[in-house]
């Protein structure tokens, strides 16, 4: 309804007052006035409709004269006239403590009285109060609201079919029937209803609910906006644009967000703002884009406050550096206007001590509150700070606890964080096992995630048998979903030889395909494989060039790639090492904390700029003191291991400094973390009794820890790295001599005849201590 003037508003609502209907009754002697006499006087004929349309616009939200207290005084005439609706108005009015003082058990009363006649409307309404969260001194009863829906659908009632049929599909109180209930929206659907089109297209493009059926999806939509239907116009952008249609069109997403945005659709205007902003699907126009999402963040529109918050909290290309304090406060406005992912970030940002002083309590609190009401991206965020030692005292069991309640909720993504805690030794010791069960779970729910990371398991053998042709074709499947990290995924099955023998030009493909989805990770690899020689000849130039379409694309790690390769030489015709350390400085200014380590390298060792070991350490000390993990780990490094090139000393290894450090250090590392740190202080012993402890506590690690722990032995602790290397080789039977740390020919030719089982046996040409074989060998683990 459009907005009406107090002065046009008084003439309505005389009309309305001298109009006269069959449900005309005589107003009880006590009724009570509206207000200055708007309302009918006792004894005076009243007309209940008209009653019952007064309190309708006195509510209406789009009324500058809105006042939800003569709204409820006209209900209650109305309803005291004999309207059937009044009285359903009333009772929920009572529930809200709208217009008037809460009270939920009168106000429910008055709603079941209407309801036990067998009215739909009324059966309904309690279904929707009773799934409604949020309401002061009701709980949510989705059992209880599903009976409801189910009623009101026996009688009729279209919100009831719709309603009944949605949680049904969804499991929300009944057992969970995703097949009836799409059925039971269809049949409403199948009648031109507005709302269940836009619902059939929600719940056959949900791969939470079941199947997809992105086709039918797509004519549900199509049919609700050549109704007029504008919500549906944004559903098919967000479809086309999400990928679950296949690979993301954002040229046919911005096509529908205009069309919203032409007939006035707020957020329609915000998705084309968006797209405008990051270049996809139209011209790219950041300044452009940007001032239009904070125009319409001004009106105070949540969803902009809260994609402002978003572009302030990570690095954007075209923008400044990261600003967390602005990031804060536009979270906190959406926040303020309703917005929950805006809350939850609020509090994530709180806990992290980003933009604000750092509140781990508080800042879990507020996810937890959000949480406790049964939201299941709440909960998953709360199982992730709960699992963080950054946030606090880490609670595995909590995190577990919160992880399952969401699936419950059948949230897929819950799922893969459950095999994500099973599977990155980040909490506990690894289950690989375990983690598979869970990625398959979510994989059965067609969660394309889960299926990427069941497939690369299946390929490498990681808790179950290898199965190469299995796991590729699970991965292979999901990039048909569009989604970058697949691609990426895919690619490396095909390089690394751990997953099936290499392809290195369908692998160059996937990460091609990846890079073109704004995966900037397939850029990255791309130049990986040009600069680590193993697949490709080396090309310094192709290398660079491919982290450089990385840094241009907002990737600060293309950057630190780039800067690191440069400044030690490694990228032939990329560069000098000033380059290199430019680089480095410019992915720091883009708030790539991990930047100041090779910085401090190449300060060091005097790479592309002055050699100054002191200065090296003292940024590393600045940084660790600000919190930057990496750069405290590296210091440690620095102690641990000392430094030295050739004959020259730059730091003296200093065990005792390097375990004080340590120490202070450890309450903030993963447990992962922490064990891989443990482990070098024990490879440092030089003892054999020390690298039999290392060796038998390797599973506890996750596969990526593992490879990292092996390849940091190979430069500093030789001889542990070619123990670790010779017990794996042993029990994979490439190795028969003793296990004892000491370079042998017998060492030489089982990791040779490692690397061709691997189809690798180019990367080992340069001998066991090379990087590349270091590289290979890593995958034994």
């Amino acid at each position: 309804m459009s907005r009406i003037s107090h002065v046009a508003l008084s003439a309505v609502v005389a009309i309305l007052l001298a109009g006269t209907a069959s449900s005309a009754q005589i107003a009880p002697e006590t009724g009570g006035s509206a207000g200055s006499g708007d309302a009918a006087t006792p004894g005076r004929i009243v007309n209940a409709d008209a009653l019952l349309r007064l309190g309708d616009l006195y509510s209406d939200s789009a009324n500058t004269n809105r006042d939800l207290s003569k709204a409820f005084d006209y209900y209650r005439q109305a309803a005291e006239a004999g309207s059937t609706p009044a009285r359903l108005r009333v009772g929920e009015m009572r529930v809200l403590g709208e217009g008037t003082e809460s009270d939920v058990e009168a106000g429910l009363a008055a709603i079941e009285e209407v309801a036990s006649a067998g009215d739909g409307a009324a059966l309904a309404l309690l279904g929707d109060l009773y799934s409604r969260p949020g309401i002061h001194g009701l709980s949510v009863d989705l059992t209880r609201a599903y009976g409801y829906f189910r009623r009101a659908a026996a009688a009729g009632n279209e919100t009831g079919i719709l309603r009944s049929g949605e949680m049904l599909a969804r499991g929300q109180g009944p057992e969970k029937d995703s097949t009836a209930g799409r059925a039971l929206v269809r049949s409403l659907a199948d009648r031109g209803n507005l709302h269940a089109l836009v619902s059939l297209g929600d719940i056959m493009s949900d791969s939470n609910v079941g199947p997809l059926d992105i086709q039918e999806a797509e004519t549900a939509y199509t049919k609700a906006v050549a109704l007029g239907h504008l919500d549906a116009s944004l559903r098919l952008g967000d479809l086309y644009g999400s990928g679950r249609a296949g690979k993301p069109d954002f040229a046919k997403a911005f096509e529908f967000y205009d069309k919203a945005a032409r007939a006035g659709q707020q957020l329609g205007k915000l998705r084309v703002a968006e797209l405008t902003f990051r270049g996809l699907g139209t011209r790219r126009d950041v300044e452009g884009g940007l001032s239009s999402i904070k125009t319409i963040a001004g009106t105070g529109d949540a969803e902009a406050l809260s994609l402002l918050g978003d572009i302030y909290s990570v690095v954007t290309p075209g923008l400044p550096a990261t600003d967390f304090p602005a990031a804060l406060a536009y979270y906190k406005q959406a926040a303020d206007a309703g917005n929950i992912r805006a809350a939850l970030r609020v509090g994530e940002l709180t806990a992290h001590g980003l933009g604000t002083a750092r509140d781990v309590e508080g800042g879990r609190s507020i996810v937890r509150r959000i949480a406790d009401a049964g939201n299941p991206v709440a909960l998953i965020s709360l199982g992730d700070l709960l699992r963080e030692p950054q946030s606090g005292d880490v609670d595995g069991e909590g995190a577990v606890a919160a992880y399952k309640r969401a699936a419950d909720l059948d949230d897929a993504d819950a799922l893969v964080r459950l095999g994500d805690f099973y599977s990155d030794g980040m909490t506990e010791a690894v289950d690989l096992p375990k983690a598979l069960d869970y990625y398959r779970q979510a994989a059965a729910r067609s969660n394309v995630v889960g299926a990427v990371r069941a497939g690369a398991m299946t390929a490498r053998g990681q808790g179950t048998t290898q199965d190469v042709a299995a796991g590729r074709a699970m991965v292979r499947k999901a990039t048909e979903s569009g989604e970058g990290e697949a691609h990426v995924v895919m690619g490396d099955l095909l390089t690394r030889g751990d997953g099936g023998p290499p392809d290195i030009s369908a692998a160059m493909r996937e990460y091609a395909e990846a890079a073109s989805l704004g995966w900037t990770q397939g850029l990255i690899r791309l130049g990986d494989l040009y600069r680590e020689g193993k697949l490709l000849q080396s090309n310094g130039r192709r290398a660079a060039g491919y982290y450089r379409q990385a840094a241009e694309a907002g990737d600060a790690y293309g950057l630190l790639i780039l800067g690191s390769a440069v400044s030690e030489s490694l990228l032939r015709n990329a560069g000098k090492p000033a380059d290199g350390v430019a680089a480095l400085r410019q992915a720091e200014t883009m708030g790539l904390n991990d930047a100041v380590v090779p910085l401090a390298d190449a300060m060091l060792y005097g790479m592309g700029t002055k050699r100054d070991a002191k200065a090296a350490v003292a940024i590393l000390e600045r940084a660790a003191a600000s919190g930057n993990i990496a750069a405290a780990r590296h210091l440690i490094s620095y102690y641990r291991d000392g430094r030295r090139y050739g004959r020259t000393t730059f730091i003296k290894a200093d065990p005792k400094r390097a375990r004080q450090l340590f120490a202070g250090l450890s309450p903030w590392l993963s447990r992962g973390d922490r064990l891989v740190e443990e482990m070098l202080f024990s490879a440092d012993a030089s003892g054999r009794g020390d690298y039999q402890q290392i060796a038998a506590r390797m599973h506890e690690l996750s596969a990526e820890s593992r490879q990292s722990l092996i390849r940091m032995m190979r430069t500093t602790h030789p001889n542990a790295y070619i123990y670790l290397a010779q017990h794996q080789l042993k029990q994979a039977g490439f190795y028969n001599g003793p296990v004892n740390g000491v370079l042998s020919g017998t060492t030489t030719r089982a990791v040779n005849r490692f690397c061709v089982s691997k189809s690798m046996r180019g990367a080992c040409r340069y001998g066991p201590m090379s990087s590349q074989a270091g590289d290979i060998l890593s995958y034994a683990f």
